[in-house]
């Protein structure tokens, strides 16, 4: 009889904690990045999402009061939420730079959350743009696809932080991602964590498998296309995905993909026809990427 007492017990411990975690649900903050122009008028986004079991997200939180704050964290505009869980503000760009926008949930007994910081990039004109894929370019290959809860577990590819380093003195790095909206500050403590430069971080919504078997459906590339505005000046992609790099190849992005040693689909003949050029590692691609400053050529110098 002690048995099923004490089994009945502990349901009904279970059912309390489910019931008291379910009354009060966690919530979270997101603020995308944004890439712009000096003057430009861009939206800012936010949302709030809430926190499912196991730390999963699930659908966003409608009709929630969010407080967006400028760089110097002075109040911009107090907004709710819709029913995607989104908020967004008009913002006017000033002189080239980054810029903090925090938001944070404005205090209430149903949700909490914890304020979220994204930047918003003013890129000067004249200045090249470096895609990088962070799960295919920049973490080990092998890693897993995802990142896990403990994303520092993950390793970078060797050299890529140092080579990127040297590239962001004449490149502007973006960051593409295939890590879903809520887990974007997963991405960007493990590139801050890794040394990697600053650079607006986007997310690239494909299939893994898009590209790499001829039967599936060719990668998107208009992520890259809107955010490449000035096509005088070039555009580079960082990449060990074979199908993404001639997709953008044949947009007129320089590409290079990474092999690591291994074989690419397609002789050299045809990857130098697609625009595309391929290299074992990131210590030679700062050579790699070429661009003018003032006027001048340069190649970023790799430090000692």
């Amino acid at each position: 009889m002690a048995k099923p007492v004490a089994l009945l017990a502990a349901a009904v411990c279970l059912l309390a904690t489910i019931s008291s975690s379910r009354a009060d649900p966690s919530a979270t903050v997101v603020v995308p990045d944004r890439l712009c122009f000096p003057g430009e008028e861009i939206h800012i986004e936010a949302y709030l999402y809430r926190r499912g079991p196991l730390g999963f997200f699930q659908m966003g939180i409608q009709g929630e009061l969010l407080r967006f704050l400028d760089p110097e964290g002075n109040p911009l505009r107090d907004l709710l939420t819709d029913p995607s869980g989104m908020a967004r503000i008009r913002y006017t760009a000033g002189p080239p730079g980054r810029y903090p926008i925090t938001v944070r949930l404005i205090d209430n007994p149903r949700h909490r959350a914890l304020p979220s910081t994204g930047n918003f990039f003013v890129q000067k004109k004249g200045v090249p743009l470096l895609f990088v894929t962070v799960e295919t370019g920049l973490m080990r290959s092998g890693s897993a696809p995802f990142l896990p809860r403990d994303p520092q577990k993950l390793e970078a590819e060797p050299g890529s932080a140092e080579a990127l380093s040297d590239i962001a003195s004449c490149h502007l790095p973006v960051y593409l991602t295939q890590r879903p909206k809520p887990s974007l500050h997963q991405v960007r403590s493990w590139l801050e964590g890794k040394g990697y430069p600053p650079g607006p971080i986007y997310i690239l919504e494909r299939s893994w498998m898009a590209g790499t078997l001829s039967e599936a459906p060719k990668p998107e590339t208009g992520l890259l296309e809107s955010l490449w505005k000035e096509r005088s000046d070039p555009a580079h992609l960082v990449t060990r995905d074979p199908g993404l790099a001639r997709a953008a190849a044949d947009n007129e992005i320089t590409v290079l993909l990474l092999t690591g040693g291994t074989k690419t689909p397609g002789s050299p003949k045809e990857q130098e026809k697609k625009g595309v050029t391929t290299v074992e590692s990131w210590t030679v691609i700062p050579s790699l990427c070429r661009c003018e400053i003032e006027g001048s050529e340069q190649t970023p110098s790799r430090k000692d």
